[in-house]
């Protein structure tokens, strides 16, 4: 099977599933000591339920990629222009993957654990970053929540199964006789061979079994039935023949998930466990190392769950006692979790409330929040009256795993004996406003921002206060009061010596960004945010732990520094402004990075923003079947949170990209299920998302584009209308866009030009240009029309309208597909090949890098000039050499030159 991987030289993934018991983590040892002895680069990570919570998982990934580079953490910090190693700062993912040396592994084991869509998306762009001998290998019971398609069809990928990882009779017959030295004939081989199906745990057991048996043939005729009852079956015989004190140290020990010597003696009250422990290692019995120096160990999994079956059988009521000596004894350690975990099991609720109310808080600013939720979960809710920070706690948990109304079922359902929340009234305010947010509900909270006594009742509680004046100014922004929001957003800034930095200033600011963007000043959004964020080369991807530690008004060394969830939210909106400028490049490079965070954490206008934005970018790249990949996933997400307006955002781009391919049978079937009025819609409010698209527009588009485009202009001019009068500037933009394009199909040719001049001339100045390009070739055809119509190109005036409009119509640097224009009146539009495509597969980003390369720059002076780091530029350089087939930078720049990329 090594042999097998080693000539898949160009397969990325190793995908090795199978049912437990099927021998996938011995395999994965195997190709991790052969690669290893071979030279290569390679590091392993076991997965468990705590690597949902995505910050534990970055920092465990960021671990694993400083084994692979064979350097400290320290030192990976300091290549990505990182201070000091400490807990808040992760890696990003390309530079990570640049500084490993060649070739590298990363072997993912137990991945079935992993469900979060956020993780998964990590492990996603990982795939997608892969160069030629870079590899991960996923060991895993389950088929993994990837999107391995395109993988497979280019051969990229290796799938190893339980068929390939059962024994044949050969094997079989190997394994038994000359390994494990059993001395049996050719039929007794067969018959266990049938019995166990090749199956190595199976097999494994059995020759245990007959080492203590005297009659081997009439041993191997007493047992059949499925994998499940054979492993049972055959523990049962194995442990049996132990002596009684070995029986009863598996049994108590069998509680632990994984065990040293140490816990051992303090489970057992034993002092010998160290010398027990060397014993059954040496007899293979059900135990492995976990280590090189074989001092933690735990049960194979298959046998863990008979093992702990048969110490209830033996010693009914022992558990409970059992686990919690292990509890106290992880306390010692200072180790919170196993010690929580321990005392839920040991069903005493004094210990578990009293370990909870010590750690709870300071677990949740780590960011494992779904390893709260399953201990919160498991709470009598009338105890937790008398813990208001653990309510408190809690709720925030629910929000951040996107339970929010069971957050608010919370918060009206524990209460004191008098009936009040044992929580303060600020606290309780500022819960169910988020609540509410992340539940799409945000005109509930109307009445709050009404009532005086909220904001000034939170006077001495500088926090909460802030928090209330932020959600306060997101509701005033959907409802257009924009000049209340920004003075609410100012105030919350000013206080924030109070409250500290990173929550009210990065928060505050990038909502004044989001503003500025609803308001149509793009420039302003983008120095803003730039300005917010800083060196966008140093953005790197984060979780949500920073955040955390705002929201409950703890104070972070991180607090000046703009590497914070908030920053990667910003950077959102950062995208969303690159993409209205058309640099598709830098846009899709933030929102690659930061769509994990997005989907962990991200209120509802935030994912639906990214992902239509970005399936836009794959749609102008001519990647249809990977952008139509992206709206599935957010309909998905949507279903999951069961919110109808991120399922209908979805179906509506789906109908977009429909009527521009000119499907329109398809368009029509799928406007059906959204309709024009749908419920999420109010009348006093317009969702931060839908500056990118509506139900209104979308069926708007339909009729125009289904020969009714007289039908719509006087919907469309009294939309256009109330989007100016609620100074919705980028919407109205594009409501005009599409009025002009009404028009010009209606036979109305003038007026057509005159509203699309005027469309281009607001625009002009902020530099608002997929405005245009997101309404197909149509609409440039009549933008081509006006530029032929314009009489004099010479003032200043037409000349800078003239030089937008040849923007909007030249072909696109970004690698996105362009168009070309022929003939007069009756102008025919093209698609032109992708530049990459033409250009060897090269991005516009290595484009620029090869030409500043062929110009005689460096690495330092050209990572200045593209505001990138060295170390990106590296990996552009890497990428041009393997695309050009080049070994040198000399042999590139000559190559390019020859295919006329470069002159």
């Amino acid at each position: 099977m090594v042999e097998r991987i080693r000539l898949a030289e160009g397969a990325k993934l190793i995908l090795v599933q199978a049912p437990a018991g099927f021998g996938k983590t011995t395999l994965l040892r195997h190709i991790y000591d052969s690669f290893r002895a071979d030279g290569c680069a390679i590091a392993w990570l076991t997965l468990d339920a705590g690597d949902n919570d995505l910050d534990r998982f970055m920092s465990c990934l960021g671990q694993a990629f400083a084994q692979v580079s064979r350097i400290l953490p320290s030192e990976l910090m300091e290549m990505q222009g990182l201070e000091s190693p400490d807990e808040d700062q992760v890696f990003e993912l390309a530079h990570a993957i640049a500084a490993t040396p060649l070739p590298f592994m990363l072997m993912l084991d137990e991945f079935e654990h992993l469900h979060n869509p956020a993780a998964l998306a990590v492990v996603q762009q990982l795939l997608e970053m892969l160069g030629p001998q870079q590899r991960i290998v996923i060991g895993s019971r389950e088929f993994p929540t990837l999107s391995v398609g395109r993988l497979r069809i280019c051969q990229q990928m290796l799938e190893i199964d339980a068929a390939q990882l059962r024994f044949s009779l050969e094997e079989t017959s190997q394994f038994l006789r000359a390994k494990r030295n059993l001395i049996l004939d050719g039929q007794d081989v067969e018959r266990l061979y049938e019995v166990t199906g090749g199956w190595a745990a199976a097999l494994w057991l059995s020759s245990l079994a007959l080492e203590s048996n005297d009659n081997p043939k009439q041993y191997i005729r007493t047992f059949s039935g499925s994998n499940t009852v054979v492993a049972s079956y055959l523990a049962e015989d194995v442990l049996s023949h132990r002596p009684k004190p070995v029986q009863d140290f598996i049994l108590q020990t069998s509680i632990l998930h994984k065990f040293c010597a140490d816990s051992c003696n303090a489970v057992t009250g034993r002092k010998d466990s160290g010398v027990l422990l060397q014993e059954l290692e040496r007899s293979n019995m059900f135990m492995s190392a976990l280590d090189e120096q074989h001092v933690w160990y735990s049960y194979h999994p298959l046998f863990a769950g008979f093992l702990r079956a048969q110490l209830g059988r033996q010693y009914p009521g022992l558990a409970s006692s059992l686990h919690r000596r292990a509890a106290m004894w992880y306390v010692e350690q200072e180790r919170p979790i196993p010690a929580i975990d321990h005392a839920i099991a040991s069903g005493d609720k004094d210990l578990l409330f009293d370990l909870l109310s010590k750690n709870a808080e300071s677990l949740f600013l780590q960011g494992r929040v779904r390893l709260l939720a399953r201990w919160l979960d498991a709470l009598d809710r009338a105890s937790l009256a008398a813990y208001p920070k653990l309510i408190s706690v809690y709720a925030w948990v629910l929000i951040h795993i996107n339970r929010s109304e069971e957050a608010l079922t919370l918060l009206e359902t524990v209460t004191n004996e008098d009936g009040a929340s044992p929580i303060s009234h600020p606290t309780y305010h500022v819960l169910r406003a988020f609540s509410l947010v992340m539940l799409d509900r945000v005109e509930q909270t109307a009445p709050m921002w009404e009532d005086l006594h909220i904001l000034g009742g939170a006077a001495q509680e500088p926090l909460l206060r802030s928090m209330l004046m932020i959600g306060c100014a997101y509701y005033y922004a959907t409802a257009g009061r924009y000049q209340e929001a920004r003075m609410l957003l100012d105030q919350a800034t000013r206080e924030h010596s109070a409250v500290g930095p990173l929550f009210s200033v990065t928060l505050a600011g990038y909502m004044h960004g989001m503003l500025d963007l609803r308001q149509g000043q793009l420039r302003a959004a983008g120095a803003r945010l730039r300005a917010l964020i800083g060196d966008e080369s140093q953005v790197r991807l984060r979780g949500t732990a920073p955040r955390l530690r705002a929201i409950m008004g703890v104070e972070s060394d991180m607090s000046n520094r703009r590497y914070g969830a908030d920053a990667g939210f910003a950077s959102i909106y950062l995208a969303e402004v690159l993409y209205e400028m058309d640099a598709l490049e830098e846009s899709k490079r933030l929102l690659k990075l930061y769509l994990p965070l997005i989907k962990d954490a991200g209120i509802p206008d935030q994912l639906i923003a990214s992902h239509v934005i970005y399936a836009r970018i794959l749609r102008a790249e001519s990647n249809v079947n990977d952008a139509l990949q992206i709206l599935l996933e957010l309909e998905q997400l949507g279903m999951q949170r069961n919110l109808q307006r991120i399922i209908d955002s979805a179906r509506l781009e789906r109908v977009r990209g429909a009527v521009l391919d000119g499907d329109m049978d398809a368009a029509k079937a799928m406007f059906s299920l959204v309709g024009m009025s749908p419920p999420w819609r109010h009348r006093d409010l317009q969702m931060i998302a839908e500056d990118i698209e509506t139900p209104v527009l979308g069926a708007m588009r339909l009729q125009v584009h289904g020969g009714q485009a007289a039908a719509t202009l006087p919907v469309l001019k009294e939309h256009l209308q109330d989007a100016q009068a609620r100074s919705c500037v980028r919407y109205a933009l594009r409501v005009k866009a599409l009025y002009a394009l009404a028009l010009h199909q209606a036979g109305q040719r003038n007026p057509a030009l005159r509203t699309i001049k005027e469309a281009l001339q607001d625009a002009l100045n902020e530099g608002f240009v997929r405005v245009f390009k997101d309404e197909g070739p149509a609409l440039l055809v009549l933008v081509n029309d006006m530029l032929k119509s314009m009489k004099d190109a010479s003032s200043a005036e037409n000349g800078a309208l003239h030089f937008f409009a040849e923007r909007i119509l030249n072909p696109m640097k970004n690698g996105a597909s362009a168009v070309t224009y022929y003939g007069g009146e009756n102008a025919v539009v093209e698609p032109r090949m992708p530049r990459a495509a033409m250009e060897n597969e090269l991005t516009g980003r290595e484009l620029d890098v090869l030409t500043l390369l062929a110009k005689g720059y460096g690495n330092q002076a050209i990572a200045e000039k593209l505001f990138v780091s060295v170390t990106t530029v590296k990996t552009h350089l890497r990428n041009i050499n393997l695309k050009l087939g080049a070994h040198t930078r000399t042999e590139a720049i000559s190559v390019a030159r020859k295919l006329s990329i470069i002159t």
